[in-house]
């Protein structure tokens, strides 16, 4: 039988902890690049308020996404910084290959579970890009890298009901069982609800035991306030966020629903007696800084 929630929480290994993504998903659907020197800044207000987890960027072909043109730049002024996680997102071995050329030693792998948005994001089947992530994951898990694997749509997307927790459990075994511990479910179109949460975190802590699972949550704010305290009944590992909530996919019809704000995660965390060392005052700064930076921009909003 799955554990009761209150077992989960008073087996809980340690707080749940956040990582920002700003510096990929709010500019990732910029119509145009925004360069490296502007989101350098981005990244020392964010060290300044206390942050020190990063997604920085995908290392992806810059026909397909220019927003990332240059992205190795960026990697190249911060690896070298104290006391930083930097993590980078690859989808292809080319990508993985550049992550280690940038002396980047945490990869973040990504498969889509919708038919339709994984053709339209990674140009494949699910099957295709599941096996390619488990070829990567080998390979990077061999070279000694930090690996985590994440399913996108995990709660439902286009053409794609919300997965049942055992058919999640079957694609992510084999990362487990290779020995990739950080496993994240996204919600890249917003549709997850408290229970699908709870139940698919219930589940996978069971079935994975050891196993680090984290979120990826999106949608407007009384929907993410619901999910974050199923995030924290189901136990998970840790969260996804950005500044303000910026960012999206830019491959979903339609204007992508909104990243989780880690203003509003910092602030959920301190209400269950956690804290995560971030200061609300310093994240305002490096929002009003973002604004200004992208006060000029578009945002793509899907085909």
């Amino acid at each position: 039988m799955p554990a009761k929630p209150s077992d989960l929480q008073a087996t809980r290994r340690q707080p749940m902890e956040l990582e920002d993504q700003t510096l990929r998903e709010a500019f990732q659907i910029q119509t145009r690049p925004v360069a490296p020197s502007e989101r350098l800044r981005v990244l020392e207000a964010l060290l300044e308020a206390g942050v020190r987890r990063f997604q920085l960027g995908s290392l992806v072909r810059a026909d397909r996404m220019p927003q990332m043109a240059h992205i190795e730049q960026l990697f190249t002024d911060v690896r070298h910084m104290p006391g930083l996680e930097i993590w980078a997102m690859v989808f292809n071995f080319r990508g993985l290959q550049r992550a280690m050329d940038c002396g980047i030693t945490h990869v973040a792998l990504s498969a889509s579970l919708s038919p339709i948005h994984s053709q339209r994001n990674l140009r494949c089947s699910v099957e295709h890009g599941m096996a390619r992530c488990r070829d990567m994951a080998a390979e990077a898990l061999a070279q000694g890298l930090t690996v985590r694997m994440g399913l996108q749509c995990a709660f439902g997307g286009p053409m794609l009901t919300p997965p049942e927790a055992g058919h999640i459990f079957q694609w992510l075994l084999p990362f487990y069982q290779m020995g990739v511990q950080r496993l994240a479910l996204a919600d890249t179109a917003g549709r997850a609800t408290p229970a699908g949460i709870e139940a698919k975190l219930e589940y996978l802590r069971e079935a994975l035991p050891g196993a680090q699972i984290g979120l990826h949550l999106h949608g407007d704010q009384e929907r993410l306030a619901g999910n974050l305290e199923a995030a924290w009944s189901g136990g998970a590992a840790w969260l996804d966020a950005t500044l303000m909530g910026r960012g999206g996919c830019p491959f979903l019809a339609g204007r992508p629903p909104a990243n989780l704000p880690l203003s509003q995660a910092v602030e959920f965390l301190a209400g269950k007696g956690v804290d995560v060392d971030l200061e609300l005052a310093g994240l305002a700064k490096a929002e009003a800084l973002l604004s200004t930076i992208l006060s000029n921009e578009k945002v793509i909003v899907g085909y």
